[in-house]
């Protein structure tokens, strides 16, 4: 096995592909089949999403709850990502896979039998974990393909396929089926799931054993890169865009900034679903890591439109090229690791809890006078990241330095 020693200066071979296992593979099917597993397991808690706001009361839940329920996922998963890791060196990639979709259909048939605050929490928690476990295998299973950056940018689309027809599904459900029906039915329809995870391989799916403690710990600047992104895009940017459309557009009401908020949510929707695997057939030609810059760039200059005004052009930017800077991130993640699986897993932590934070800090900002100052604040930030991840800010310190 050939060894490749970078100075800090040197750019990454173009391109750059690893596996967790140690075995490459041509077999298209086998990623596939765990991010459909993934987007089938999912329904029931994208449905969550549209069903709870305006049905909580229905279903005994105090309004102050519906926040809790609805992110509570997300921080249970910052904890649960370092688990996996753990579970999948000793009982390997597709059995952890199997029982994480069975969990996640439970959950989903669950909430139609929740009647306290206690149940919902232990549903969402239950979920929050089935999650956690999907997403790694999937990520694990596109590591080990030939092709990285296609099998990454492939396995995102159609996993995020599972939410976006759980959401075109919604009105016909909820105009139609009481509660407990729609959530049996959905957890009904989840069921291919079980089968893709069941036709997964099982010869080396086994990762490499863990040595020493893989909980969080302080993140690289690529780790920075991914926290900051999801901060701003998957946090503060969906909660507020309507509010920006408000700010920036002479003479709009809030129903009309409403709707043109929801329509540029469901065209990133579309954007993961289309794009991701595009961009990621694109890294297989560039390189992942030229990839992963480039896309960056795009991101901040659409950033940088959204925050001085040009909300449409930005928010297609974003969304465009963000779908593929977040697809293939966990195969830069991944390059040169001792234990890949590990890396991925904190590299989706970190993106979990910029998320997490970033819809808080969102709330917050919704009514506050310095949003545009707070966003360009942050997108500067973002762009210093990028130049360090480049080597730019060192170089030119050595130079000075030097002089």
């Amino acid at each position: 096995m050939r060894v490749v020693v970078l100075n800090q200066n040197q750019e990454l071979p173009q391109p750059h592909r690893v596996v967790c296992n140690g075995r490459k593979t041509k077999q298209t099917k086998t990623p596939l089949y765990a991010s459909l597993s993934l987007a089938f397991a999912s329904f029931g808690d994208a449905f969550l999403y549209p069903f709870l706001p305006v049905n909580s009361i229905s279903v005994g839940v105090p309004v102050v709850w519906i926040g809790i329920l609805l992110s509570v996922n997300r921080f249970v998963r910052i904890i649960s990502n370092s688990w996996m890791v753990h579970l999948f060196s000793k009982y390997g990639l597709r059995f952890i896979t199997i029982i994480a979709v069975l969990l996640a259909i439970t959950s989903t048939a669950g909430y139609a039998f929740a009647n306290t605050i206690f149940l919902w929490l232990i549903f969402r928690i239950a979920w929050g974990v089935s999650f956690s476990a999907m997403r790694i295998s999937t990520l694990g299973y596109a590591l080990q393909h030939s092709r990285q950056g296609f099998s990454l940018g492939l396995t995102r689309g159609v996993q995020e396929s599972g939410p976006m027809i759980a959401l075109l599904l919604a009105p016909v459900l909820l105009t139609n089926l009481s509660t407990s029906t729609i959530f049996l039915l959905l957890a009904t329809i989840s069921l291919p799931a079980v089968y893709f995870a069941w036709a997964l391989p099982t010869f080396e799916d086994k990762t490499p054993s863990v040595s020493g403690k893989t909980f969080l710990q302080f993140p690289s600047v690529l780790n920075m890169i991914t926290f900051a992104t999801a901060f701003l895009i998957d946090g503060i940017i969906i909660v507020v865009l309507g509010i920006l459309f408000l700010h920036h557009k002479e003479s709009i009401t809030v129903v009309s900034a409403t709707t043109m908020a929801a329509l540029y949510l469901g065209y990133r929707r579309v954007c993961l679903v289309l794009f991701s695997p595009a961009g990621g057939w694109m890294a297989d030609k560039v390189g992942i890591s030229t990839m992963f810059n480039a896309s960056l760039a795009f991101v901040i200059a659409g950033l940088v439109m959204l925050s001085f005004g040009w909300i449409e052009a930005g928010a297609i930017i974003i969304f465009t090229f963000y779908s593929i800077h977040a697809a293939i991130t966990p195969g830069n993640a991944s390059y040169q690791q001792s234990h890949p699986l590990s890396a991925v897993s904190a590299n989706v932590t970190w993106r979990d809890i910029g998320a997490a934070v970033g819809t808080l800090a969102g709330g917050v900002l919704i009514t506050s006078d310095h949003l545009t100052t707070i966003l360009i604040i942050a997108i500067f930030s973002l762009g210093l990241l990028l130049l360090i991840h480049l080597g730019t800010v060192q170089k030119s310190l050595k130079l000075l330095l030097w002089k």
